[in-house]
């Protein structure tokens, strides 16, 4: 369970991304929690807790939960429309995996921000 497939915003293409050894063990203890039995190949890792079986949760509420939690914890706002722009949060643990044109395009969006409302 520590490696799954996410599409990407910008291309749809999937991608395979790793989870961090502590998220898919919480994950697990929640799927488990949620439908009484183990996670199966296919089985979502983000579910829509509402649901009684096993279903990803819609795209469109997991950002909005995203967003909730980066405006509680007091996240940069160029940093949040980064995320908004390009479907990913840029941190020290992932960088490193991301391609150049990634990058690129995160720096890009932090820079826009910053152009328009003034920023460093």
């Amino acid at each position: 369970m520590g490696k799954r497939k996410r599409q990407g915003k910008q291309n749809q293409k999937e991608k395979i991304i790793s989870l961090r050894p502590d998220l898919a063990k919480e994950y697990r203890r929640l799927f488990i929690e949620k439908f009484g039995r183990e996670p199966q190949p296919g089985d979502p890792i983000l579910f829509d807790p509402s649901a009684n079986e096993p279903t990803h949760m819609v795209a469109e509420v997991l950002e909005h939960k995203m967003l909730e939690m980066m405006h509680k914890a007091n996240v940069r706002p160029e940093i949040i429309y980064a995320f908004q722009k390009t479907g990913r949060l840029v941190t020290e643990e992932n960088h490193k995996k991301l391609s150049k044109a990634e990058l690129k395009e995160w720096g890009d969006a932090v820079d826009e921000w910053r152009k328009q409302h003034g920023g460093p």
